[in-house]
Parts: C-alpha cells; structure tokens; sequence
C-alpha cells in the first residue's frame, strides 16, 4: 500500500484554548477551525509541512494519560536547542536520553495528560541503520 507519511494525530482536549495556547507555544502553526452548532469546537494545527495534531474540546474528560493511543513523536534536528526553546517558554520536559534504538529522545505532557516524544536521530539510529533491538522498557 502506498502510503507516504503519518498525515495527523487527533487529540481529545478538556479546555481548547488552555491547549491551544500550549501548542502554539511549541511553534505549532493553526491551519483551519472546527465549530460545532456555531460553538468553537477544534482545531487543525501544522506541526511541520503535511504533519498536523487535530484536536476537539470536551469538558468532561478527566486527565488523558494517553489511554488508547500510546504517544505520537516529532522528530527535532537539534534537539538541545529545542531544549533552550523548551526552557525558554518554561515547557516541561524529561531529560535528554538515548534509547535502546540509539535515537535521543525526551518527553513531554500536555495540560490534558497527553505524553509525547521529541527524538532526534543519531547516526547508530535503528531508524535509519535498521536491525533489531531487545526492548528496556
């Protein structure tokens, strides 16, 4: 099958402007809305060309925690300097590790309880070399 890439990861929201107002601070660009009976319901937000995070407000949810769906991840180019942004907006984040795959990675949370990976590949990147890896987790 020809598929060409991940097109968006859709997200459910307790308070759409508390999370819009996260994502933007990661430099996620608002790409079209989404109303429901003329309410502002979602949102569609460009991570980065053709890659995209959908998400719908319901204010009943509880906290997140990634129930069903496990992560999503954003690959970085230079992930220490994502850290100084990161830093810099005062955006939470795990410390910097390598993965059993060889790939730097580090994690953050939004406000819902939505936990995400930031990776970064390294040239001993699985990802890329390919092979096989006992997993550590």
């Amino acid at each position: 099958m020809p598929f060409r890439r991940l097109a968006h990861v859709c997200l459910n929201v307790r308070d759409l402007q508390r999370s819009l107002d996260y994502y933007r601070k990661l430099g996620f660009k608002e790409r079209f809305t989404f109303t429901r009976k003329g309410r502002d319901y979602g949102r569609y937000l460009e991570i980065a060309e053709g890659t995209y995070i959908e998400m719908f407000e319901d204010p009943s949810l509880g906290k997140a925690e990634n129930r069903n769906l496990a992560h999503f991840c954003l690959e970085s180019e230079n992930l220490d300097a994502l850290m100084r942004e990161l830093d810099a907006q005062n955006i939470a984040y795990t410390p910097k590790k390598q993965g059993c795959d060889h790939t730097w990675q580090i994690w953050l949370e939004d406000p819902d309880g939505n936990k995400f990976e930031v990776h970064q590949y390294s040239e001993a990147s699985l990802q890329l070399k390919g092979g096989s890896v006992e997993a550590d987790w």
